[in-house]
């Protein structure tokens, strides 16, 4: 991916408080992408609201745990930084998360790998015991690298499965993608799965880019009180 590193003397400047933003969490049960807003700064933390997805889905995050931070930019850029979270607290009736300041931001062009929210239906087959086995499942979000996939299927970090899937009407068929993490749901026949795509050719990864792009650029209209 690439990025573009820029040293910032005063982080307020390029993100101020009140800055509509995406977080995605890297890691951990709410692995995703959600929508959150800068509420708070003091001279060395950064306190963001809570994140949720467009499913209302509240992502709880443990101390430690890595996030990233960014908005699109009216050029086309994603302008962000990495942090892990050091405190969740609670003001009044609002939970935030406290990170560090950063010093130093990136810039990445929106065609980067960067996941998206899909919730698209996906049917798929694997090969298990000699067999061919099949099944169906929700891609969660997707990037150029993979997808999450819920479904009720149990698989193993290792599996190769072949997927099919629709993106804003384009077919994608024998999509060769390896299980690579397994995460806890709160429904115990639901399991969710990290997918990294393997050999994608570039028809396919250009539809995935486009969606991803598409996706980025209406959630930053959303954020913006456009739509």
């Amino acid at each position: 991916m690439r990025e573009e590193l820029i040293r910032v003397k005063d982080i307020n400047k390029i993100i101020p408080v009140g800055q509509k933003v995406m977080v995605y969490v890297e890691q951990g049960n709410f692995e995703g992408t959600y929508s959150s807003f800068i509420y708070d700064m003091d001279d060395e933390y950064i306190y963001i609201l809570m994140p949720t997805n467009q499913r209302g889905l509240k992502a709880v995050i443990r101390e430690g745990e890595k996030i990233s931070v960014s908005f699109v930019t009216a050029r086309g850029y994603r302008i962000g930084f990495h942090a892990p979270v050091v405190e969740r607290i609670t003001r009044g009736s609002k939970t935030l998360y406290k990170l560090s300041k950063p010093r130093e931001v990136v810039k990445v062009e929106l065609r980067e790998n960067f996941r998206v929210e899909a919730l698209v239906e996906a049917e798929f087959f694997y090969f298990k015991d000699g067999k061919i086995q099949t099944g169906k499942g929700t891609i969660i979000d997707i990037s150029a690298g993979g997808v999450k996939l819920s479904c009720d299927v149990e698989l193993q970090i290792g599996d190769r499965l072949f997927l099919k899937f629709s993106l804003s009407g384009n077919l994608l068929e024998q999509v060769e993608a390896e299980v690579v993490r397994r995460a806890i749901t709160g429904d115990k026949d639901i399991k969710h799965y990290g997918l990294r795509f393997v050999d994608l050719d570039k028809e396919k990864e250009e539809k995935i880019i486009k969606f991803c792009i598409n996706k980025q650029m209406e959630l930053a209209r959303r954020m913006k009180g456009l739509e």
